[in-house]
């Protein structure tokens, strides 16, 4: 064996180890934290790569250049890894662009309890405009937030301008017959009457179709309903719909060139976050309910509480949610969610590109978590094929451990049966 090879072959080489667990059960979409009977397997990726899920498998096909093709969606594609730097040593997760969200397509989703800090201790995710929170299969999305200074951010100032989120607002063009005399159907009042603005929101016709600007507003801030603690408040408003047709209110509606917004316009002064809650259910009126969320901080000390249980500032009774499932707190000016060991985990919408570091960091897709860690070893390790196992009530300790980090680090958060 000649010198070169010699050392080629000992040349210190930066990878990726991607891990791979399954959760054995059809669980629609969710995976079971606390399992001990799950598919586990582990890969070494040196290079640019695409991951694709065929049926409950994971498959890594190797690609050619810095950053692959993805103008075009492929079947079971689920994102890239790209490798960058002048030296090759940079590795990052990057997604197709999420046009439109579907909840029941193979999304990728971030996992909350996975964000470390340098002590292995939970830092939680700092929520950003447009992102959605998953916490079982419950989802929300984030549509407006305003910090202790009152910079205000809404996705309603921005609308269709955003490019990195899949919220679009819901505009309607309201056009008003002006050879006919239009009364709203709540004050009785017409236009001859008064200077407010009167627009047609929904799908009533005749007589009934208009309605003030103001009118409307006020309708819907009736329907407000409050709690609130020494600490935090939470508003929220179910049903944005016309109790006559049943249609649901826009978000914006547009009136002689000029945009005016129907959601309540009363925002506290404190920092707040408005959150919409995302419905799938046709048979419960899915396609036309709503439910919008304003949560309240007096101070940073201070958190919201998301559950099924009774004390919590948003309350959710569904099974796949935990009592106490999640946190979202107020610090340096912004509001960071954490995961408080929930069964079926905290999760966020991945939709920009995610650099892979030496501390761990997991997605989940469906019913799988794959993890991802950037590792320094020779080259000849590279080569080693993937390792495949099923873990099961018996041997699921001796993989957990070694496989998944120190205990009292990385799987002290996982409630029961590891960590990442």
């Amino acid at each position: 064996m000649n010198k070169e090879f010699v050392q080629a072959k000992n040349q210190a080489s930066t990878y990726v180890e991607i891990k791979r667990v399954t959760w054995t059960k059809d669980s629609h979409g969710l995976f079971d934290y606390e399992s001990k009977s799950v598919n586990f397997s582990k890969s070494k990726v040196e290079g640019p790569c695409k991951v694709y899920k065929e049926e409950s498998d994971i498959k890594i096909r190797p690609t050619q250049g810095t950053e692959p093709q993805m103008e075009v969606e492929e079947p079971n594609y689920l994102f890239s890894i790209l490798n960058e730097g002048s030296q090759k040593d940079r590795y990052a997760l990057k997604t197709l662009p999420i046009q439109h969200y579907e909840s029941n397509k193979q999304n990728l989703f971030l996992i909350v309890r996975s964000l470390k800090n340098e002590e292995g201790v939970q830092r939680g995710y700092t929520l950003e405009l447009g992102d959605i929170i998953r916490l079982g299969r419950i989802e929300y999305r984030v549509i407006e937030y305003q910090d202790a200074n009152r910079n205000r951010l809404s996705l309603f100032d921005l609308g269709d301008d955003m490019q990195s989120g899949p919220f679009k607002l819901d505009v309607k063009k309201c056009e008003i017959d002006p050879n006919v005399k239009n009364q709203c159907r709540i004050c009785l009042m017409d236009e001859h009457d008064t200077p407010e603005i009167l627009i047609n929101p929904c799908s009533c016709k005749g007589t009934g179709a208009y309605v003030h600007v103001e009118c409307v507003q006020k309708w819907i801030n009736s329907k407000v309903k409050h709690k609130a603690n020494q600490d935090s408040a939470c508003s929220y408003w179910k049903h944005l719909i016309c109790e006559v047709c049943k249609s649901t209110l826009p978000d914006v509606v547009e009136v002689n060139n000029s945009r005016i917004q129907l959601v309540p316009t009363v925002r506290p002064d404190t920092p707040y976050m408005l959150v919409e809650r995302i419905f799938y259910d046709k048979s419960k009126g899915g396609e036309n309910s709503r439910m919008m969320v304003l949560l309240s901080l007096s101070n940073e000390s201070s958190q919201l509480k998301l559950g099924r249980g009774h004390d919590c500032d948003i309350r959710e009774n569904d099974i796949s949610v935990s009592r106490l499932h999640a946190y979202i707190k107020y610090e340096n000016h912004q509001f960071v969610i954490v995961d408080n060991n929930s069964k079926f985990g905290t999760l966020i919408l991945l939709r920009r590109e995610l650099e892979i570091e030496k501390k761990k960091i997991a997605v989940q897709v469906g019913r799988t978590v794959i993890t991802f860690s950037l590792k320094q070893g020779t080259s000849n390790l590279i080569a080693q094929p993937e390792e495949q196992q099923k873990v099961n009530n018996n041997n699921l300790q001796q993989w957990l451990p070694k496989n998944f980090g120190e205990v009292d680090k990385e799987t002290e958060d996982l409630n029961l049966n590891g960590g990442f």
